[in-house]
């Protein structure tokens, strides 16, 4: 269900500028519809980052590990597809490394 409301209510902002008529040159009206699809991502998925590893020490510094990751090539504006990539990759071989203690 939330999921589904989170659909709506994306689909609906990003095709907000097709009806309304916004003007070219807002910086805070760009910059809104710019930062959208990161902050429906971070909604649906920051809340189980915590839970989804573990609750030891080592899962939980895994874990900030990983939202550093994110963090840098979110600021470095790299491609949401590499960044979703490179966190998955980081978190695996991080926790083929728990393994091997």
């Amino acid at each position: 269900m939330i999921l589904m409301t989170l659909i709506i209510m994306t689909v609906i902002l990003r095709t907000l500028p097709i009806f309304v008529k916004i003007p070219e040159n807002n910086l805070k009206v760009n910059k809104f519809f710019e930062a959208l699809p990161y902050t429906v991502l971070t909604v649906l998925v920051f809340p189980d980052i915590f839970t989804s590893t573990g609750s030891t020490k080592f899962d939980i510094i895994r874990v900030l590990i990983g939202m550093a990751i994110v963090a840098y090539l979110t600021f470095r504006k790299t491609n949401l597809g590499i960044i979703i990539i490179v966190s998955i990759a980081v978190i695996y071989f991080l926790g083929m490394l728990k393994g091997s203690f």
